[in-house]
């Protein structure tokens, strides 16, 4: 999840924040072409998000951190791991109870 980092210039939307933005498109255009940026997008009220495939988070975070608009300071971000129980793109709807799910969780 992105958000507005200490550099964003108040007052100006994701479009007017210059440079790091563009920068910040470029980087994530590359990354889909890589195959590693699944889903990504600014939200309407502010913020973003990324859905990355990463083998870990320090992997995550590191190419995160090398983002054009992190490095700015004009967005910042937080990692969230997601397990997916749904997703229409790879065909996966699980079909377990959420007992069977905290067990999968459990056993790593």
């Amino acid at each position: 999840m992105f958000s507005h980092g200490a550099n964003w210039q108040a007052g100006r939307t994701v479009y007017q924040q210059g440079a790091p933005i563009d920068g910040h498109l470029r980087s994530m255009r590359h990354r889909f072409d890589e195959g590693v940026l699944l889903l990504g997008g600014p939200f309407e009220d502010g913020g973003g998000i990324a859905v990355i495939e990463a083998p870990d988070e320090e992997a995550a975070a590191a190419l995160l951190d090398r983002d054009p608009a992190v490095m700015a300071g004009v967005l910042s971000y937080r990692l969230h791991r997601l397990h997916a129980y749904f997703d229409a793109f790879a065909s996966v709807r699980t079909e377990v109870s959420v007992a069977a799910l905290a067990a999968q969780r459990k056993a790593g």
